[in-house]
């Protein structure tokens, strides 16, 4: 009895009207519970008109006035159906949410399913807290992709906000409308420190980095001196004669090894840290050093590539959560 009473408020309750029902994995079906329909400004408008003619009807007995009357109400009420018919029978499924770095827009991925033979015009879907909606159309029997964009400001899992999707077909009297909520989520990694506040392949010694380097006998050239760079490979002679300063090069034993170890890390705060951290994870990835990552509670091994440097901005995006 209990559960029958929670289920009859849970369908009365009015933030059902403008949040949807809790989120689930999906898909979700647009049935006649999930599907709202009011008049608009326009709708209200011709309301407005027709009982003004209807009155005029009244006072001068006019039948061509009540036949006017009735017939442009029957059409407008002819098209809440319309209106609820382009929604009811879709499908909503979640996509793809790549993360993104905090600042950027998080993307989100949805497909909507028309099994149907009915060509639904006129949509429009938005994300809760956006003013702007993207517009479209499925045909029968096809599959639409949309894609959605909401703001990051913080570090961690973003759930998908609440999708309405509307329309105001076929006569843009009355809009029906359904909000639906999808248990979907976007990982966003904490903000980048500004390219400037280290050094772009190699963090300086004693920051939370800490360098080795390896080296055989197989000498092959010389390039330009990067910071970070051992003294013992510049090539001295050639800065003497005021050649520039160069360092050697040797095949097949140069390897440089990052470890970035969140204590020895400087930083005003945790995301000040968090953030210095993950500069240097992505320079150490363009820069093509293989690095290790060590947080409270956690440790990344030495890694290179696209796996392992996800590995480690997932580790700082969820740090402490």
């Amino acid at each position: 009895m209990a559960s029958l009473s929670a289920g009859w408020k849970e369908r009365f309750d009015l933030r059902r009207f403008f949040r949807g029902e809790k989120a689930v994995d999906g898909p979700i079906l647009l049935t006649h519970r999930r599907v709202f329909i009011v008049p608009n400004r326009r709708g209200l408008g011709l309301a407005l008109l027709l009982a003004i003619q209807f009155l005029a009807a009244i006072n001068y007995s006019n039948n061509l006035a009540f036949i006017l009357t009735f017939l442009l109400a029957g059409i407008a009420m002819q098209s809440t159906l319309y209106a609820f018919r382009n929604l009811a029978g879709l499908s909503l499924r979640r996509g793809k949410s790549p993360p993104v770095f905090a600042g950027e827009p998080a993307r989100f991925e949805i497909h909507l399913d028309n099994p149907s033979r009915i060509h639904r015009l006129g949509l429009s879907a938005r994300l809760a807290g956006t003013a702007a909606a993207i517009r479209f159309e499925v045909a029968p029997e096809s599959t639409a992709t949309l894609t959605l964009y909401a703001e990051t400001e913080k570090r961690g899992w973003l759930p998908l906000p609440t999708v309405t999707l509307d329309t105001g077909f076929p006569l843009g009297l009355f809009r029906a409308w359904s909000p639906l909520n999808l248990n979907q989520r976007a990982l966003v990694y904490p903000r980048p420190a500004p390219a400037g506040i280290a050094p772009p392949a190699i963090p300086s010694l004693g920051n939370g980095v800490r360098l080795s380097h390896a080296e055989d006998d197989d000498f092959y050239g010389f390039s330009g001196y990067r910071p970070g760079d051992p003294l013992k490979r510049i090539h001295w002679k050639g800065v003497a004669k005021g050649q520039g300063v160069h360092v050697k090069q040797y095949g097949g034993g140069d390897t440089a090894e990052l470890e970035l170890d969140w204590q020895y890390t400087p930083g005003a705060d945790i995301e000040a840290r968090l953030s210095r951290l993950c500069r240097w994870v992505l320079d150490a990835e363009s820069a093509g050093t293989p690095c290790s990552l060590r947080l409270p509670g956690a440790a990344i091994p030495k890694g290179l590539g696209e796996a392992h440097r996800a590995r480690c901005l997932e580790a700082l995006a969820l740090f402490g959560q």
